[in-house]
Formats: C-alpha cells, structure tokens, sequence
C-alpha cells in the first residue's frame, strides 16, 4: 500500500474515534432523561439527548465542532476503536446504562463521513488532473485557467497555479559539455523509477535487467538549427519502456564526445554491480546501442557511410558510382571487437570512443537499425526509383500505374486494424510518408497492391525482400527461416544490381548482408530497432512550448510527469491484444492454415476455463504467391469465403491478430498475419 493510501486510511479512522468519543462525551453528562428529536435529511432516526443543552451546543454536536486536546485525549480511541486505559473504560460504563449507541454511532458517523469522502473527492480529482495535463501535455496557462474554474465551482481545496499541482521544480542546474547545454538524471536512480511501474508480481520475480541505448540528434524547431541530442534507455521487459538520462541541447551537433563520458562511467558502474531494489540486488545488462548511421559513426569515432571505410561490419573498401557503393557481396571479411579495439583498418577510424571502455561488442552491439536502413533507406528508395528514376525509361512506373497502386492503397484502409498508427495513403503523399508507413508497405501492404501492376522481375525484387525481413521481424520466424531469410537478402542486393545498375548498392542496401546477423542476435529486428525510441522523441518535442530555454522545459515536464506516476500504482500494461467484435480488429489466425472472425462472446467457458468466442472460421486456405516461397510460410493466405463455418472458439487459441482483406466482387479472401512488434 502507498503512503498516500496509508494517511488517508489514519486520517479517516483518526476522526471517526474522535467522533465517536464526541457522541458519548455529549451523552454520558446529561442530567435529564427528556428526549428530543434531531432528524437528519439522509436518515430517521432519533437520539436521547438531555434539555440541559441548548440549541447552540445541540448545533454544535450537528456540526461536528472537536472539542479541545485535552478533553480529546483524556478519551482517546486507538485505531480499532478501544479505550486507551482501563480506569476511562470503568467510568464509562455508568453512563452508557440506557443509550442506544448504534444510534449514536450512526450518527456521529455522518459528518465524518462527508468530511473525509469530500477530502478524498478532492484528492483523487487532484491526482486525476495531474495524470489528464501529463497524457495530454497540457500548457501551463490553460491548466492554471481550469483550476481557476474548479475552484468558483467549489473545489476550495485545489491548488490555484499548475505549478503547485504538479510539483514543477523551480530550479534545473545545467552544465556546458563538448559545446551544448547538458543535464544528467542519472542513469540508475531514472532506471528504478521506470522499473517501479511495472506491475509488483512481475518485479518479484526478476533478478536481472537487459537495458538497450539510443544516441540520436532531434531538431527542434524549424526557424533555427538548435537541436536536441539525448541518450535514451529503454527495459527490455514487457511491454517495454524508454527513459532518457542525459539531455544535450546545441545550435549544432556535439562539437566532441566527452558528453558520452559521465554517462559511459555511470553504465560501467551499473553493469559491474546492479543496483539494489528494497534489498534485492538486480544485474543490469546492456543489450546494444542503437543509433542511425550517422549517430552511430559519431559515437563509435568512425568514419561516415559515405566514406570509402565507411561500412561498420565489414572492411570492403567503397567504390564510387556516383556515390559511394558497396560492390562486393560475397566472402566479406567481417569486423571483430578484437579487430575494432586495434584499429586494424586504420582508415576506418577517427578517434576512440568512450563506450570502448566498456566490457561490450564494438561490432555487434551495435545493430543495423532496420527502421532507418531498411525502411527509410531501402523501401523508399525503391519506390522512388520506380515513380521518378533518373535511369533507363523501363524503370520508372506510368501515371496511369502509379495511380492504381495508390488507390489500393486507400482502398486497404478499411482493413487495417487500429493497432496501426496510420492507415495506408496514396503514393503521391509518399514525401510525406512517416517509417511505420514504410514498414507497413514492406511487410503487409506492398505485395498486395503492386501484384499485377509493377513489372514482374521489380515485383519478384520487391518480394525477396519482403519475405525475407516479415521473417526477421517476428521471432518464431527467425528461429525456424533465417537462413533462407539471409539466403533471400543476398539475392535482393545482387539482383538489385542487375535490375538498378551499380549506383544502386549504396551503403543502406549493403547493409541487408548484415541485417539478418542481427536479427538471429538479438531474436528478431524489433528487440534492436529505433521504433520505440523514435516514439519517444516526438513525445520530447512536444513538451518544448517555446523557445526559451527549452531544455529547462523539458526537464520540468520530465519531473513532472514522474510526480504524477507517483499515485498510481502500475502505469505498464501487459500487451494483451483486445479481443474487439467490430471491423477490421476482429481477425485472428487460430492454429495452422485457419483464420476466423469474432462474431460475439459468450459466458461459457471450456475445460481450462478460457472463453468462448463465436467466430466464422476460414478453413480452406491457399498460398497467396507461389513464388519465392509458399507465402504461408509468413502468414499470408487466401481462403474462399464458400468454405466457412460457424463455431465456439476458445480464446487460447486465438493465436496472432490478422488483417483480413475482402472484396464485393471476389469469393476470397486476404489474409495477413501480423508479425511485428507494436
């Protein structure tokens, strides 16, 4: 139980000892056995009282007026309601001859009652609108103007400014490291806070903590080029959660690393001797650090992707084309940690990092970023190829086909669950297009929407390369088909050669020989991706409302979003997927080769106890395509809507949540597993 809870519980049973003892203080000195009649509006019912007391002190009992501390505590209750000391006990038995003190208590009851349910009214109403401003990061002065309001309208109790509701600290102490404005929270004391918000049954249980970095620049306003440059951390639990530590905030990028120092000492510490958690030590491990290219050559003192040394997991030396392409596929010749640490390939080096201080891969713990590199990098620059290419004519797409595959698209909205961010949109907005639309294309939409209407060798292309990273996305998959996924890749860069010329293996699409490495690493490409992280940074942009000292105000809204997580009790969900009735989020594979729509739920329950869902159940199912692979390898089916049935489908064996594509003038169906992580 929380201390807030604990007060408000003493607090409460305080004042009802203290009430009753007034009742029976009242009582027990009365002289007359009159009755007189008080009648209270929410119950009826009457108490002796003696005519001795006029109607002033009668008013006074109503009301509820203490008396004083010494007559409180020469009878003073405990918590459970007991007299203190025997002799008080003695006294009072000679007057309680006569009294009907369930009546009396009842009534004594009634204006604490409404004192402490009004005081926690209050609290609750509080603690409500510092979770409604920290959710909808609402301004200060907007805030300040509703309590303003609350308080007209009776609510005394409330604090009159923002500042006081949400415990704004009124001071932030920064430094000036490698050219910027910095401040550290602290990477242990901010890694117990988040850990606390996990629930208390799954914090029992655990000994041990993986943890991954993010280091990456954030611009923040569009008038000028200040920019905001965090280390971010993120539990590795589920679901995951992502904290920053250290805030940088310069008109340019770090002029140096030594912002990393401090930082990579406080790691160091933390992985060599965990941190203790209410006399349990818990171990800490860092996972990887993930950056994009250009934050990872930065931090890593390496040379950029566009240098001729600038591949970070092999050392093929770069060709220019153009631009700097990596030609070489086969026999690559991978970097170590022994090979980084000695700077073998002098030439790929700039200066040391302080992570190499730390006891970590320099290599592989840092993964290729497939938000970035395979998403942003390669998808994209597929499909500009293809709607504005430079090259030979029989590359680049006619309007006419480029507006078919837009209007599948927006076609596809409507079954798409809202588990998605964003819904599909026209390729015309494609400059526009955010990384989860991107990913989006790659794994889901994309083989649907060019089938028939780009160019067959383009659409086999586009499909390597869709197969192979719907396999590196979900981790069942990785374990059973990253060979074939590799196998896949190898294909997709060298066959993107012949089809592109040779400008076209850029560092982003040679980066797909090593990406299948990492996902067979660390179990799939989300549990190494800059999602979550990028998720993240937006929320920070938000919170800079003007430009004066915006780092100040992000560290504020920080502080004051973790002031407000104090009363609640778990802010982390399970990640259960929420088994809704309505279209497109009622569609869920169930066992091998059968999909099924939730048409209502039902109170039975079968032998486990699990519930019973009605559902149509798609029972015939075929391959999509053909060709690289049997497409049900990654979840896509087709089933004729003729072979369904009805039946009670237990909830354990609702297996991924699907989307499920029809068409008015088509017997089948679409069916697409969902594979990534949200």
């Amino acid at each position: 139980m929380s201390d807030r809870k604990k007060k408000r519980r003493e607090y409460k049973r305080k004042w009802m000892a203290n009430a009753r003892l007034r009742s029976k203080h009242f009582v027990a000195v009365s002289s007359s056995e009159e009755e007189c009649e008080i009648t209270d509006p929410c119950s009826s019912f009457h108490v002796p009282l003696s005519s001795a007391y006029n109607s002033q002190q009668l008013h006074e009992v109503q009301v509820g007026i203490s008396f004083s501390d010494g007559q409180i505590n020469e009878h003073l209750l405990d918590v459970d309601g007991r007299r203190e000391d025997s002799e008080a006990d003695e006294n009072s038995k000679s007057s309680d001859d006569g009294i009907d003190w369930d009546t009396v208590d009842k009534y004594a009851a009634l204006s604490i009652y409404s004192d402490s349910s009004s005081m926690e009214e209050e609290d609750i109403l509080a603690d409500d609108l510092v979770n409604w401003t920290n959710q909808f990061q609402v301004n200060h002065n907007a805030l300040d103007a509703l309590l303003k309001i609350l308080k007209k309208h009776g609510h005394s109790s409330l604090p009159s400014t923002a500042r006081t509701l949400l415990k704004t600290v009124r001071v932030v102490e920064t430094q000036s490291v490698s050219g910027m404005e910095y401040f550290n929270f602290g990477i242990e004391s901010e890694l117990i806070k988040n850990f606390e918000q996990y629930p208390q049954s799954e914090r029992d249980n655990i000994d041990s903590i993986d943890i991954s970095l993010n280091i990456d620049g954030l611009p923040l306003f569009k008038s000028n080029n200040t920019s905001l440059w965090p280390i971010l951390c993120e539990i590795q639990l589920k679901p995951k959660k992502v904290f920053p530590f250290v805030l940088t905030i310069g008109p340019t990028k770090p002029e140096n690393l030594n912002f990393l120092q401090e930082s990579v000492h406080e790691i160091d510490t933390l992985l060599q001797q965990g941190f203790n958690y209410h006399g349990r030590l818990i171990s800490v491990n860092l996972k990887c650090i993930v950056c994009d290219a250009p934050a990872k050559a930065m931090v890593k003192g390496v040379k950029l992707f566009s240098g001729y040394y600038g591949c970070d997991r092999c050392n093929q030396t770069g060709v220019w084309c153009g631009r700097i392409t990596y030609q070489d596929i086969g026999n690559l010749q991978l970097r170590t940690d022994h090979s980084f640490r000695n700077q073998v390939q002098e030439e790929h080096h700039h200066t040391i990092s302080p992570f190499c201080h730390l006891n970590i891969d320099m290599v592989n713990q840092f993964p290729i970023d497939y938000m970035h590199q395979a998403c942003l990098g390669v998808v994209k620059r597929l499909l500009l190829l293809w709607m504005r290419g430079k090259g030979p004519r029989h590359i680049r797409m006619s309007a006419q086909n480029i507006e078919e595959i837009s209007n599948r698209l927006t076609d596809l909205a409507k079954f798409v669950p809202k588990r998605f961010a964003r819904k599909p949109r026209g390729l015309r907005e494609i400059d526009r297009w955010k990384a989860t639309e991107f990913r989006q294309f790659l794994i889901y939409t994309g083989k649907i929407v060019l089938k028939r209407v780009l160019r067959p060798d383009f659409y086999a292309h586009f499909l390597s390369l869709s197969i192979s990273i719907s396999i590196l996305v979900c981790p069942r998959l990785v374990n059973e088909h990253v060979n074939y996924a590799r196998n896949l890749l190898q294909y997709f860069v060298s066959q993107g050669r012949i089809l592109y010329g040779e400008e076209f293996l850029v560092y982003n699409v040679h980066s797909m020989l090593h990406i299948s490495d990492d996902a067979e690493k660390y179990g799939c490409l989300d549990d190494c991706g800059a999602f979550g992280f990028e998720n993240y940074l937006h929320r920070i942009k938000k919170m800079v409302r003007s430009g004066k000292k915006p780092l100040t105000q992000i560290v504020k809204r920080i502080k004051e979003f973790q002031n407000g997580s104090d009363s609640r009790e778990s802010q982390t969900s399970d990640g259960e997927i929420h088994l809704s009735l309505r279209q497109p989020d009622n569609a869920f594979l169930i066992g091998i080769n059968r999909c099924c729509q939730l048409l209502s739920k039902t109170n039975n329950r079968d032998e486990e106890g699990n519930l019973l869902i009605l559902c149509r159940v798609y029972t015939r199912s075929e391959a999509y395509f053909q060709t690289p692979c049997d497409s049900r390898i990654i979840g896509v089916y087709r089933f004729d809507k003729r072979f369904t049935m009805v039946e009670y489908v237990s909830s354990k064996n609702l297996d991924k949540q699907a989307i499920l594509i029809e068409r008015e003038d088509d017997n089948d169906v679409v069916v697409l597993a969902i594979l990534h992580d949200f």
